[in-house]
């Protein structure tokens, strides 16, 4: 489909999709056709990716597409609106490297955007930025917001300059856990699929997670079956039991610290900690550069921010974008909701939320 300048490529089109991604200077598994499929099949919104061309100049930005009338008490005034997210993670816009200097044409690419979403009636949208990929610079409508920061460790340093940078806390750990006798690797089989399943439940219980981050098995294994290679396991385990597992995603020079889990029963061993510096020395033999551990919930300097701080003293600005396309519909959305919500003893959880008509109650 193509509308205005813009071509409009769904996630079921691959073939198309992976042939923009291999034009581009860098992207992440977050950008990939495969991904935004998952997230469909999650109920999270169509995928979509957005092209601009200009002859060899080539931008683009992947979204997920949802229908307004779906939001309880919107199902009249959102008819025929839609709004737009991005997938769980770190996407945002991506370029051609003859892009990346040439504000002209980065400026003509959002506003082909912006009239593109006013052709398809879509009332705002909310994406995470990439911190490894700076692609904050590419967009120039709407509001950029800094909520913080993300931590990464360089693997293009030496193995003993990396953990050099561990906290020492955090080395003295490791190599406890390992004379402990905690085991971690490369589960390249999969057999501890369902012991990570139950541990990345376990944790988002213990930790009282939103909603939208509980995953069940169906959803992993259809991560893994789109992902395939690029999707890895690994495991901590102590005296044949695992505790501790995380899944790690290789693209390109990047490494990302996806989804974990860990048994607060072995919490004292450190596992975690070990299963990370195994994904260290993986990201090392295979000659990636970034090891991208993330940010703390919400983006918020607190427990897990500190647990990812420990690794690595170097950090990234964390951008998320936030734009309301069609200004009067979204204030009679708000009212509309607002309405409902008093009307049914609801109130939202968060006044800051973006777009607002969506906030959690």
């Amino acid at each position: 489909m193509t509308v205005s300048a813009l071509e409009v490529i769904p996630a079921t089109d691959a073939a198309r999709w992976h042939e923009v991604l291999s034009q581009t200077d860098g992207f992440d598994f977050y950008h990939l056709p495969e991904y935004h499929w998952v997230a469909e099949q999650n109920g999270e919104g169509q995928g979509v990716l957005f092209v601009y061309r200009e002859a060899s100049q080539v931008a683009a930005w992947p979204f997920l597409l949802r229908p307004v009338e779906t939001v309880a008490g919107l199902e009249q005034p959102g008819q025929g609106f839609y709004d737009a997210t991005s997938v769980y993670g770190y996407p945002g816009p991506i370029c051609s490297s003859n892009v990346r200097n040439d504000t002209a044409f980065i400026h003509r690419f959002n506003l082909a955007l912006q009239g593109v979403f006013k052709e398809l009636k879509l009332v705002s949208l909310f994406s995470r930025l990439h911190p490894l990929l700076e692609n904050v610079a590419l967009v120039t409508v709407g509001a950029v917001v800094r909520l913080g920061e993300t931590v990464y460790i360089d693997l293009s340093l030496s193995p003993a300059i990396q953990l050099a940078h561990y906290r020492k806390s955090h080395r003295y750990e490791v190599r406890k856990a390992r004379q402990q006798g905690i085991r971690a690797y490369r589960d390249q089989d999969w057999v501890h699929f369902d012991d990570f399943v139950h541990l990345y439940t376990l944790t988002m219980r213990k930790v009282h997670a939103d909603s939208r981050y509980y995953f069940d098995r169906h959803y992993f294994w259809r991560l893994r079956e789109a992902l395939g290679e690029r999707l890895q396991l690994f495991v901590a385990d102590y005296a044949g039991r695992v505790c501790a597992a995380a899944l790690f995603v290789h693209t390109g020079d990047i490494i990302q610290y996806h989804l974990a889990g860990s048994d607060p029963d072995y919490a004292r061993l450190a596992p975690s900690k070990l299963v990370l510096d195994e994904a260290r020395w993986w990201g090392n033999s295979l000659g990636a550069r970034f090891l991208h551990l993330g940010g703390g919930v919400g983006s918020s300097q607190d427990d897990l921010f500190f647990f990812k701080a420990g690794f690595s003293p170097l950090r990234c600005p964390f951008f998320v974008w936030q734009h309301i396309v069609l200004p009067e519909v979204y204030t009679r959305l708000v009212d509309a909701r607002r309405i409902w919500l008093a009307e049914n003893g609801l109130a939202p959880t968060s006044t800051d939320f973006f777009p607002l008509y969506r906030a959690e109650v």
